[in-house]
């Protein structure tokens, strides 16, 4: 996979207190078609959707 700076534009699930996710946050994760992969300090795996959950910078 590569690896793509994101930035989140919504969440689909509610994130756990030691999460360090915001939204407008930007983030490197790794990409896959249209989906973006990151697991956050909390060890929380997200997936985010280009163009809905979040946009590529």
């Amino acid at each position: 996979m590569i690896l793509v700076s994101f930035k989140v534009l919504r969440f689909e699930d509610s994130r756990s207190s030691q999460s360090e996710l915001e939204i407008g946050g930007i983030y490197t994760g790794e990409i896959d078609k249209n989906r973006v992969y990151f697991t956050d300090q909390a060890g929380d795996n997200w997936t985010f959707y280009i163009n809905d959950t979040c946009e590529l910078v």
